[in-house]
C-alpha cells in the first residue's frame, strides 16, 4: 500500500471510530454496565471492519482515536496507562484478524470471506477484544469483576458489530444504485 493511501486510511479511520464512540455514547449511553463495558457497542463493528479491510493501516486509526477517546473521558493521570488503553483497540481486533488468518483460515484479501465466515470472523474478534480489554483493566483495577465484565463487553461487542455490518449490508444496494 503506497503512503498517500495509509495518510488517508489512518486519519479516515480515527476519524470514523471517534465519531462512533461518541454517537454510541448518546445513542446507549444507558446501557452502560462498568469501565468501558456497554451492552451495545457499535464501534466494534468499526473494529472489525476497518482491520479486515485496512489491516495495520485500519489499527493505527483506531489507537489513535482510542488514545484520544482514553485522554479526553478517562485519563486518570498516568500516562502509561493512557497508552496502553487507547492502544488496545486497534491492536486486539489485530491480534484476532491474525488469528482469523491462521486458525480459520481467513484469506488476508478477504477472497474467502463469506456471510458464515464472516459470522465466525465477527465472534472471534468479540471474544478476543474483550478478553485483552478486561484482562488490562483488571491488571490496573479498573474492573473488580472481570468475568462478568469480559462477558458483557463480548455480548456488547458482537451485537455492535452485528447492528454495524446490518447498516453496511443494508447501504449496499443504495450505493450500487448511486454508483
Amino acid at each position: 500500500m503506497n503512503y498517500s493511501n495509509r495518510f488517508f486510511i489512518i486519519p479516515f479511520t480515527a476519524t470514523v471510530y471517534f465519531v462512533l464512540y461518541q454517537l454510541n455514547i448518546v445513542l446507549f449511553g444507558a446501557l452502560h454496565y462498568s469501565h468501558r463495558v456497554d451492552w451495545i457497542f457499535l464501534p466494534s463493528g468499526l473494529r472489525l471492519a476497518f482491520v479486515l479491510l485496512f489491516g495495520l493501516d485500519g489499527a493505527l486509526g483506531i489507537m489513535l482515536a482510542s488514545t484520544l477517546i482514553t485522554y479526553l473521558l478517562y485519563f486518570d493521570g498516568n500516562y502509561l496507562n493512557l497508552l496502553i488503553s487507547g492502544s488496545l483497540a486497534g491492536l486486539a481486533p489485530f491480534v484476532a484478524r491474525l488469528l482469523a488468518i491462521d486458525f480459520l483460515k481467513l484469506d488476508k484479501d478477504l477472497l474467502n470471506l463469506n456471510s458464515y465466515g464472516l459470522f465466525k470472523v465477527s465472534v472471534l474478534f468479540a471474544i478476543i477484544s474483550p478478553l485483552i480489554h478486561q484482562l488490562w483493566y483488571f491488571w490496573i483495577g479498573r474492573t473488580e469483576n472481570f468475568l462478568a465484565s469480559a462477558a458483557i463487553m463480548m455480548v456488547g461487542d458482537w451485537l455492535g458489530t452485528v447492528l454495524v455490518l446490518a447498516c453496511f449490508g443494508l447501504m449496499v444496494p443504495v450505493i450500487r444504485r448511486v454508483l
